[in-house]
């Protein structure tokens, strides 16, 4: 199942969820804020769902740590399991290049496959990843 979302929400959430593993990249620069550690889980285990306003998102681990993440249907619940926000190519677009401008010490990087798109991260030795999906252009 997917979702339309437009820009401002799909910024607002990914800095609503980068904000739960790495709060210091979305604190003011003369503000110190330590980033809590990973949890340590077991392989392919997963620790509980955080809820924001616009996202949510939740630590893994495979082969690394990494806190997935994705836009909210509706304001402070949770999409369910499968559910992705859907971008216009055009916002897809802008949600990219705004992301990798916001980041730009954590090694930003936007994978796309098709029509699903994956911001990531890199910190602290964890990566964030932020799921989205793109709709196709038309023409």
């Amino acid at each position: 199942m997917s979702f339309e979302v437009d820009f401002n929400w799909a910024s607002q959430a990914v800095i609503e969820t980068v904000a739960v593993p790495f709060p210091s990249l979305e604190t003011p620069p003369d503000v110190v804020v330590a980033d809590p550690p990973v949890p340590q889980l077991a392989f392919q285990q997963s620790g509980p769902v955080t809820v924001t306003m616009l996202g949510c998102g939740r630590w893994n681990r495979d082969t690394s740590y990494r806190f997935n993440a994705g836009c909210n249907r509706q304001p402070h619940h949770a999409a369910e399991v499968g559910e992705v926000g859907v971008l216009s190519a055009t916002e897809a677009q802008r949600l990219e290049t705004w992301f990798v401008r916001r980041y730009p010490n954590s090694n930003p990087a936007v994978l796309k496959n098709g029509g699903k798109w994956n911001l990531v991260l890199t910190r602290n030795g964890a990566v964030f990843n932020f799921h989205v999906a793109v709709q196709p252009a038309h023409g």
